[in-house]
This record gives C-alpha cells, structure tokens and sequence, in this order.
C-alpha cells in the first residue's frame, strides 16, 4: 500500500541510457572504445547483481535504492553501447563495419522483445525476475573478459 507507480517511472531508464549514449560517444573517441566498453561492462556486472537485492522491497526505502540501481544499469548500457558502436569500425575492415554496424543495430532492436520474454518466463517460473539478473551478470562478466582479452588489454591482436 502507498507504493509509487513504476509506471511513472519506466521511461527514466530509456531516457537515461539514450542521454549517456550521447555524451559516451566523443568519450569513447577519446579514451578508446574498449576502455569505455570495459568500464561499462563492469558497472553492468555491479547493477545486475544489485537490483535482486530490491526485487522483494520490505519497505518503501528499497524503492529508491532499486531505482537507482536500475537507472545504473540503463546509464552503463548507454555508455557502452556507443562505445562499442566505436569499436566495430576499427575491428572490422571498411567494407565490412558498415554492415556489421547495421546487423548490430537491427539485432538489437529485438532487445525489448527478448527481455520482456525473459522477465515473463523467470516471473512465471520462479515468481522473480532475479534469475534474469543474475543471469545477465553472468553473460556481462564473460563480455568484459572477453573485451578486454581481445581488444582492451596491452598487446592485444585489435587494440581499439
């Protein structure tokens, strides 16, 4: 009872993500995209492990802390997806990242879609989405490993 709508707050994260997306670029051109990439992944790992934690609420003092690991997790996903649309055209040859570029974004334009069926299946199965979660920070600890194994590390064969 007196629980905020989360309604009201669902477009903060899009809004976040996308804002981040923005200012990530320029940065990302500085710093290097496997740098950002990596950092991102990493606060990713951080926010997917910490949304369970606010998933069961015993107080409406949970709901701020679960929002702002949401947002966390929105902002993260931002900053590394314009770094790593910064990555694609030094790993891939001209010809080829245009088109890399373009299948990335077309396969990521299924994101909603795939995730609300997640979130609906754990939901349905376990009576939580926390499955999904830690799931996620399963796969975004690999990435990072990944990133920075094969891009980010010195001496790494396609520094970027």
């Amino acid at each position: 009872p007196g629980a905020p709508d989360p309604l009201a707050f669902a477009f903060l994260g899009p809004l976040v993500g996308s804002l981040l997306r923005v200012v990530a670029g320029p940065v990302s051109d500085k710093l290097g995209g496997a740098r950002v990439t990596h950092y991102a992944g990493l606060g990713m790992v951080a926010c997917a492990l910490t949304v369970p934690l606010y998933t069961s609420p015993t107080s409406m003092a949970d709901f701020p802390l679960f929002v702002a690991a949401m947002l966390g997790l929105f902002a993260f996903a931002g900053i590394g997806n314009a770094s790593t649309f910064k990555q694609m055209p030094m790993i891939f040859p001209p010809r080829q990242a245009g088109g890399v570029i373009g299948f990335t974004a077309a396969i990521a334009a299924y994101g909603p879609f795939l995730f609300g069926m997640l979130f609906g299946a754990a939901i349905g199965a376990y009576g939580s989405p926390n499955v999904v979660f830690y799931g996620l920070s399963v796969f975004f600890a690999f990435n990072v490993a990944l990133n920075w194994w094969m891009y980010a590390r010195k001496g790494a064969a396609t520094p970027c």
